[in-house]
């Protein structure tokens, strides 16, 4: 039960603006939840606001109100920004909240150097988090490395994420709580690419506008509801966007020309094999698993993450 004037909000979202990063051959989407019902869904199950947060773009955000702009006072217009470590493949992804066009330019333009996007949002006084910091890493070296790099630069990380394993909650809680400096924020997101997990994890904050409600996330006057789903809820949710796919692909109103069509369909078709032996089961499962090991790295039987950059290290 929350305090009087406390709102929820799931802050990281997304809908079916998000592009995929990967299996361009068949042109996938990473979600296929439509603006409207992404909205809907999250008011439905309680948040006063709602945030979207699509890969590398505000379009839908902006698609939504254009045509619902009464509903402006309650949507947070977020992206999460993929970028990477200069001259390196290693990357990140950090949601920005309050995005307009301007700024999601600006944004495309840094998105070779973390360092960079980092000083630059920081100078212009934004909000931004640093999305579910174990998923990107490959090895605990490299996680120690360069999550120690810019952990302590972000004023906010997503301690709690719907899709990420429950020894993650904990372990990134004592990493900030005992070696970050005071003032990082914790946010809670479920990022939700399907329907059944939106709002699964949100944050609640007082504040009767949105900009009143980031600003008191962004002091830590928040607190994190809901919980990791596990590993069983991802595999659905990984399947409903297969299916989703499709049933797009075979239906009416296929948004690409002819030709894409055509060279979607002969892909998808030599995939389909891996979808009947379970392959959309086994990566999630061995991607759970990997950042289940990376996300233990500052806990029991491990050296802790120390939060000071190697020497080197900007």
């Amino acid at each position: 039960m929350l305090a009087p004037g406390w709102k929820r909000a799931d802050l990281h979202l997304h809908t079916s603006f998000s592009g995929w990063r990967s299996l361009h051959l068949i042109d996938p989407q990473d979600c296929y939840v439509a603006p409207e019902l992404a909205f809907a869904a999250a008011r439905a199950r309680g948040m006063d606001f709602v945030c979207f947060t699509d890969h590398n773009t505000i379009d839908g955000a902006l698609d939504f109100l254009s045509r619902h702009p009464e509903q402006e006072p309650w949507l947070i217009v977020g992206e999460e920004v993929e970028v990477t470590f200069p001259g390196t493949s290693q990357w990140l992804h950090v949601n920005v909240y309050g995005v307009d066009e301007a700024l999601h330019r600006d944004l495309a333009r840094l998105r070779g150097s973390c360092f960079e996007m980092i000083d630059e949002l920081a100078a212009r006084g934004l909000f931004f988090a640093l999305n579910h910091p174990f998923q990107s890493f490959g090895s605990i070296r490299r996680a120690r490395r360069d999550l120690a790099s810019v952990l302590s630069r972000f004023p906010a990380v997503e301690v709690l994420n719907s899709t990420s394993p429950s020894c993650h909650e904990p372990t990134l809680k004592e990493l900030l709580a005992s070696r970050a400096p005071s003032g990082v924020a914790w946010v809670g997101g479920s990022d939700a690419h399907t329907l059944p997990r939106i709002a699964a994890v949100h944050t609640a904050a007082p504040g009767s506008t949105k900009e009143e409600f980031l600003d008191n996330v962004r002091a830590g006057t928040s607190a994190l509801c809901g919980h990791s789903l596990g590993l069983s809820a991802l595999i659905r949710d990984v399947y409903l966007v297969v299916g989703d796919y499709y049933r797009r692909l075979y239906g009416k109103g296929y948004p690409r020309p002819l030709r894409n069509r055509l060279k979607n369909v002969f892909w998808s078709g030599m995939l389909f094999p891996g979808v009947l032996l379970g392959v959309p089961a086994i990566l999630p499962t061995l991607h759970s698993l990997r950042q289940e090991w990376i996300g233990r790295l500052g806990r029991e039987g491990t050296r802790p993450l120390a939060l000071t950059p190697p020497r080197g290290v900007r």
